[in-house]
């Protein structure tokens, strides 16, 4: 005999409730028995016997599927409580009540692919296919479980202790040509259950509809996760080549900046487009404005699931060198804690200080005060902004240290000087990304941006170096050969790339599934592009009519 149980409870603490939302006219977890249940397999929801969840139950039971209450805090006691009648060779199918693709069909062929294997335990192992996960067990092994597990996380999580105990047979279940390869279908977020509200509209019988049907109809209302964009290294947060720039989220900035800040809702858009494009972190901070507070209503509604945060301390100008050591870490303790309150998060990917000059402030008690926050597990990493390669050069000599953050672009040679790439060579295992790629639009829009009035440049030939270069390495605009050529230097791990529209958003996922300039062709922009002076490169410096 073969019986679904599908584990479900009202007390979520990512999205409270979501087994009672309604999906195509009825309560989700109702959805994904009778889906579990729909080539006539024995379904059964197990819930709480906590109060709290009675109004489930009431409704799975007036939906005409069997309910069974246990432990809240022991779910593997009780899924045996739940399966006590059957035999020890009989089969459990485990299904949480939020997994609403998977159909009769699709349990019906884990379980033929278990038994032709031997074996009693299978799961469903899609890396890039989240939310159509099930496990098979044999009641015999789920009863052992029961019977020597003892940790509290093996309990929780019903199966961690089989999965050691047995051959962990993994299921890939087969795409069909067409299908989508990487799509989000779990209900874990807000945006998730909007997502599912909508794909599951679209379905006509959303009971009887093949699981690959769902898989596209996810895909199509916004569940679909981009594909990894090729040039990444490995890094302690899995950052990708392309980070999302949010000052202009918080502020108006950049002197190609037309558009001016977006409103909150065109701010939540540009980042939900961002993390459908490919990008892994946005980059912000506590002197950016309002940025804060926007991503944190946006990591809020589901983007947490999708995208890491970067973000800097204030700058500590108010601090000074010879700062007591309460008074520093007070300072960044207050700081750190206003960011996270404002980004709705308990942690953050990686955390920065503005400037390199505040890491040794307070004798040093600023840097110990950022790597106590990395201890307490509120940060990965912790490192700073960078202006010079002097800075840089200092700063890689701390081992505490794991990512820096400095300007570099088509008019920036400095970062390329023997003496600064072998400081960054002997620290591989700091992750280092590039901001002003664009040196604040004069670069992806040469002819149209206000250039500064104060440059001892010859900005005409800097503009015809720029089309000379575009026009000889094919490249299909400035902005193109930008970025291309930032990502074309090895120790560069990401790029920060700003936006103030959905659209640039857009136009910067072009530019980055473009491929990065060759070391050859880095070599020829070096030849025909002058470098930039001291005054070009340094924004601050700028004067503009």
């Amino acid at each position: 005999m073969i019986r679904v149980v599908i584990q479900s409870r009202l007390s979520s603490t990512r999205l409270p409730g979501k087994a009672m939302l309604t999906l195509a006219g009825m309560p989700a977890v109702v959805l994904t028995a009778r889906r579990a249940g729909n080539t006539g397999m024995d379904v059964v929801v197990a819930t709480s016997d906590q109060s709290d969840d009675d109004v489930l139950a009431e409704a799975v039971q007036a939906a005409g599927v069997r309910v069974f209450r246990g432990s809240l805090h022991d779910p593997l006691g009780r899924f045996v409580a739940a399966t006590a009648d059957l035999a020890d060779d009989d089969l459990v199918v485990r299904l949480t009540g939020d997994n609403a693709v998977p159909d009769g069909s699709f349990l019906t062929e884990l379980v033929d692919t278990m038994e032709a294997a031997g074996e009693d335990y299978i799961r469903v192992t899609m890396a890039d296919i989240y939310g159509v996960g099930a496990e098979v067990i044999r009641v015999r092994l789920l009863r052992e479980a029961a019977r020597d597990a003892t940790d509290a996380f093996d309990r929780e999580h019903v199966t961690p202790w089989v999965r050691r105990h047995t051959a962990d047979l993994d299921f890939v279940p087969t795409l069909a040509a067409g299908d989508p390869a990487r799509v989000r279908c779990t209900i874990d977020t807000l945006q998730d259950y909007v997502v599912a509200a909508t794909a599951l509209g679209r379905v006509d019988d959303a009971v009887r509809a093949p699981w690959r049907d769902l898989l596209r109809a996810w895909a199509g209302a916004g569940g679909a996760l981009p594909t990894p964009l090729a040039g990444s290294r490995d890094n302690a947060i899995a950052q990708g080549p392309w980070v999302l720039g949010a000052v202009q989220l918080g502020i108006t900035y950049g002197a190609a900046n037309s558009v001016g800040q977006p409103d909150a809702v065109g701010a939540a858009r540009i980042l939900a487009v961002a993390a459908a494009s490919g990008v892994t972190h946005v980059d912000t901070a506590r002197a950016y404005g309002e940025s804060e507070a926007r991503i944190g209503a946006s990591l809020a509604h589901g983007l947490s699931e999708r995208i890491g945060v970067v973000t800097k301390i204030r700058p500590l100008d108010d601090l000074a060198p010879d700062a007591t050591t309460g008074a520093a870490r007070d300072a960044v303790a207050a700081s750190v804690q206003e960011s996270l309150r404002l980004l709705r998060s308990s942690t953050v990917a990686a955390l920065l200080l503005h400037r390199w000059a505040d890491w040794g402030k307070g004798g040093g008690a600023v840097a110990d005060a950022l790597e106590q926050v990395r201890a307490d597990g509120m940060t990965t990493v912790i490192g700073t902004s960078l202006s010079t390669p002097a800075e840089l050069i200092e700063a890689l000599g701390d081992p505490r240290l794991g990512y820096v953050q400095l300007p570099f672009n088509l008019a920036d040679r400095r970062w390329t000087a023997p003496e600064v790439q072998e400081a960054l060579a002997a620290r591989p295992d700091v992750i280092c990304t590039a901001r002003s790629v664009f040196l604040q639009g004069l670069l992806a829009a040469p002819d149209a941006a206000r250039w500064p009035v104060n440059l001892p440049d010859d900005v005409a030939a800097i503009r015809a170096g720029l089309d000379r270069c575009v026009q000889e390495l094919g490249r299909a605009s400035v902005a193109d050969l930008a970025v291309a050529y930032v990502r074309g230097h090895e120790f560069v791990t990401s790029v920060v790339l700003g936006a103030e529209t959905t659209d640039q958003v857009r136009s910067q996922a072009e530019l980055m599934a473009r491929p990065a300039l060759t070391r050859a062709q880095i070599a020829r922009v070096d030849e025909v592009l002058p470098a930039g002076s001291a005054t070009l490169i340094d924004p601050s410096s700028w004067k503009v009519e």
